[in-house]
């Protein structure tokens, strides 16, 4: 049977191999959902199933956060998987605004989708300026 959680990692996961700046992907380490793309780029994919549009909200332990703090490479990613509405990324820093990554409880961060506009994405810290809808994967890749 294929899990679950399969299916919203192969939404990120096919976006991303349809795309021309695409040439590679591999599994980075134990940790599920750690990828590595074009041979320079960590994806630390997340998702949630609620229904939209609305506000999908997605919790960085802190294991996952030291891993995300742990990566030496410039190029680290949290992608973010709404439900079967929309997929986006940001970047560590860009997470780093949202979240205290040096914080060892859990954090939150929330995308607000709401149908036709921009993204929203905020957490305790702050709130990102609006991401466009068809960002992704483009916004992870060049």
């Amino acid at each position: 049977m294929i899990d679950h959680k399969d299916f919203m990692h192969g939404a990120a996961l096919v976006a991303i191999a349809d795309s021309e700046a695409f040439t590679a992907l591999n599994r980075a380490g134990v940790k599920y959902g750690h990828y590595v793309v074009n041979h320079d780029r960590h994806l630390f994919i997340k998702y949630n199933d609620g229904k939209g549009p609305g506000d999908y909200f997605f919790t960085f332990s802190g294991e996952d956060k030291k891993k995300i703090t742990a990566e030496v490479s410039p190029l680290v990613f949290a992608i973010l998987v709404c439900g079967n509405e929309v997929v986006t990324g940001i970047t560590r820093e860009e997470l780093s605004q949202l979240i205290a990554l040096t914080n060892v409880a859990a954090s939150t961060v929330k995308v607000s989708a709401q149908q036709g506009r921009q993204l929203r994405i905020s957490g305790s810290n702050g709130q990102l300026p609006l991401i466009s809808r068809r960002s992704f994967p483009d916004r992870i890749l060049k």
